[in-house]
């Protein structure tokens, strides 16, 4: 999932922006409200636009923009990322995937957000079980979705976010935010949990078999929610020769594991000592709110949402 993402000076943003708007490239634009921030989309692209509208909440053209997201091709074969820090501007070249555009449209806003507001992201999914905030991190491929729908399919429980959230700390709890409007959802869930055939039957999928869905159609609204409190961080991995499956682990250890994995988040736009100081001192704070555990998703799907259930509880 890895991608080259080069931090660019304001001259070569500005280079940029002048050879779109020579070619007269731009003529889709639209703004979302990503907890807050205005991050405003521009690009020739009719699906890219049309699956970010119905991704994200939407703000009206009359509010400033605090983040600028321009996704284009320039003529190359592979896809990267230039962003420039000071007018918060990412562009995206050459990119035949929507789940790019979305991960960088929120890790723009992460990045205005940390830096100005002390909202923190995550990149990992987050349910409320019975009142109680479960966060899942990993790389990819541990089963993050896999389990969200699985722990979703409980009674008493709710999604806050299948794949992003916002962390803001107050007094001595983390509460977490959502990020989406509608779940940008792959193709195969149903498979583990029958539950969403409905879901996929209906969905319209991209070339890369994603679509964006709605899950209060098929769930009603009352299995959302927007805002929980976290009280259980749960790193994910998938080790067959390790037999252990669940270990609470001490919050130094788990500090250790985010830091040494890039906090298992390949989106994130700038990369440096303070940025890195910043993200440490947040999960260091984090933990001291939330029990670190570690799940080993080598069991059955529904195995594995019982034991980081027991965990919670």
């Amino acid at each position: 999932m890895s991608y080259p993402i080069n931090i660019v000076s304001p001259q070569e943003a500005d280079h940029n922006w002048r050879s779109l708007l020579k070619g007269k490239r731009i003529r889709y634009e639209r703004k979302a409200d990503i907890n807050g921030c205005c991050i405003k989309l521009m690009t020739d692209e009719v699906e890219t636009v049309n699956t970010f509208d119905e991704n994200f909440y939407h703000l009206s053209e009359k509010i400033r923009s605090h983040g600028r997201l321009l996704v284009f091709d320039d003529g190359g074969e592979n896809f990267r990322v230039e962003y420039e820090p000071i007018s918060r501007s990412a562009f995206l070249w050459n990119c035949n995937y929507y789940g790019y555009v979305k991960s960088i449209a929120l890790a723009l806003a992460g990045d205005i957000l940390e830096d100005l507001h002390r909202f923190y992201s995550v990149h990992g999914a987050c349910l409320d079980y019975r009142g109680e905030g479960i966060a899942l991190v990993g790389p990819s491929g541990a089963g993050k979705t896999t389990l969200s729908y699985g722990i979703l399919r409980r009674k008493k429980s709710r999604l806050i976010s299948d794949d992003w959230f916002y962390v803001r700390f107050q007094g001595r709890e983390a509460t977490i935010m959502s990020s989406e409007k509608e779940v940008y959802i792959r193709g195969g869930i149903e498979k583990d949990w029958k539950d969403f055939e409905p879901l996929i039957e209906d969905a319209r999928f991209d070339k890369k078999g994603r679509a964006v869905v709605n899950l209060k159609n098929l769930l009603g609204g009352e299995k959302i929610r927007s805002v929980t409190s976290l009280s259980t961080f749960v790193l994910l991995k998938r080790d067959f020769k390790d037999e252990k499956l669940i270990e609470e682990v001490s919050r130094e250890e788990m500090l250790k594991l985010m830091v040494e994995n890039n906090f298992y988040n390949p989106h994130l736009l700038v990369r440096d000592k303070r940025k890195q100081r910043l993200r440490k001192r947040f999960i260091k704070n984090l933990l001291d709110v939330a029990k670190p555990v570690v799940v080993n998703t080598t069991a059955t799907p529904e195995e594995t949402v019982d034991l980081i259930l027991e965990a919670v509880s």
